[in-house]
């Protein structure tokens, strides 16, 4: 299994843990030139659980995926659409 795998499958894990559901979670993986895009897609009402209190739970998801990326070289965005 790749890398981008096993992050597509540990975002996917942690977005249904924390939204305490795994329905109507998917993640997607888009390969750009300077950097791996993973969107999560989430329902709307479970997007401010994925967010956090002033955005901290997804800028430490997108810190645990930073360090994964560095530690290959590459380089990783989060983003959750709207």
């Amino acid at each position: 299994m790749n890398d981008d795998l096993r992050l597509k499958a540990f975002l996917e894990e942690v977005a249904s843990r924390l939204i305490g559901s795994a329905e109507g979670v998917e993640v997607s993986v888009h390969d750009g030139r300077r950097a791996t895009r993973f969107e999560i897609h989430a329902p709307a009402e479970a997007r401010g659980q994925l967010i956090g209190k002033e955005g901290m739970t997804i800028r430490s998801i997108r810190t645990l995926t930073s360090i994964s990326g560095h530690k290959n070289r590459r380089r990783f965005e989060i983003e959750i659409p709207g």
